[in-house]
């Protein structure tokens, strides 16, 4: 699991059967477009609705990519944002964060490898993912400088940043190439009602909707009218999510001191980056499997370009993570 138990009816506010089956918003609920805009300064031209915080990231990185377009995305990472740009044609060029620098963005080798291959897109994510490692001030501003330098469009992967207390706010308000991608599927616990958004420049937002047109058309009524009663309750579902993170965050801190795994902390979020334990298995698929047949799931770290690791999830409710951890542990000790 990658975000916080889902939510209740309740806790958004809404009565189902109030649900309109034919409400028309093409480009998604106005209320939700403002409420994204004076939170956070914004244009509300500036803003991209859409059916996933991934179709939204895809809508902006083919549209800013194009046919044969050369992408440079970082490893670890989100590949299925990466493998979708394969329908275009895109030209995908890989940069390490490595495990022993914490993966921290080595800004020097990130602009040789842009400017080398004359990249159009850099992708990127904050809250890393999979490690939960959040970007430093110097590695925004390197960003930024990489914007300037090489005429290089950026898009931040940026679900798990709300994590963070305070909320640092969207890195595309520092520069006018620069897309944030969000939505409320994750820290919100809105998970299996798919609502994302992306935020940029009015012309990048203008070409995002060639895309969008062409994908989904408009979104789903339904989703329009949950994502508009979730926005409404923005702050307690935040609120709520975080405290699922860090009493997980607590509770795994404490299980690591007596099964030690070689991980890199994250800064906020449910999710961490640990290497396969030594004798736990050749890499994160056989782990997997043995953790399977203890009864507890993770996710193999070849998804994000790194097979010796894995990902864990720790956004559980109490009991139901402990009973994890423990059956976790019984395939470390073994």
């Amino acid at each position: 699991m990658s975000a916080v138990p889902p939510v209740s009816w309740e806790e958004i506010d809404l009565d189902p059967a109030t649900l309109d089956l034919f409400e028309f918003t093409p480009y998604g609920p106005t209320e939700v477009m403002d409420s994204l805009a004076a939170a956070w300064g914004l244009d509300p031209e500036g803003i991209l609705l859409a059916s996933s915080a991934s179709h939204a990231h895809f809508c902006f990185a083919a549209a800013l990519s194009g046919p044969g377009g050369t992408v440079v995305h970082e490893v670890p990472g989100y590949l299925p944002i990466v493998d979708a740009l394969s329908v275009v044609g895109a030209n995908t060029i890989p940069f390490e964060r490595r495990f022993e620098d914490n993966y921290r963005i080595d800004l020097e080798r990130l602009a040789a490898t842009i400017q080398q291959h004359e990249a159009k897109l850099l992708l990127v994510t904050n809250l890393h993912n999979p490690s939960g490692v959040k970007l430093s001030k110097e590695e925004e501003d390197g960003i930024v400088s990489i914007c300037d330098r090489y005429g290089c469009h950026v898009i931040v992967d940026e679900m798990y940043r709300p994590f963070l207390d305070p909320d640092p706010g969207p890195l595309s308000r520092r520069h006018p190439s620069i897309v944030s991608i969000g939505g409320l599927n994750k820290v919100h616990g809105v998970s299996q009602v798919r609502f994302g958004w992306g935020f940029g420049s009015r012309e990048v937002v203008d070409r995002a909707r060639c895309v969008f047109d062409s994908t989904t058309l408009h979104n789903s009524c339904l989703t329009d009218q949950v994502a508009r009663a979730a926005m409404q309750r923005w702050e307690p579902l935040r609120q709520r999510g975080r405290k699922f993170a860090s009493d997980g965050w607590e509770i795994f801190s404490a299980w690591l001191e007596n099964h030690p795994m070689s991980l890199v902390a994250p800064a906020a979020g449910l999710v961490c980056f640990p290497k396969v334990p030594p004798g736990a298995g050749a890499d994160g698929v056989e782990f997997r499997q043995k953790c399977l047949e203890q009864g507890v799931n993770l996710t193999p770290g070849h998804f994000f370009g790194a097979p010796d690791h894995v990902r864990i999830g720790f956004g559980l409710p109490v009991e139901q993570l402990r009973r994890a951890l423990d059956a976790l542990g019984r395939v470390v000790e073994s």
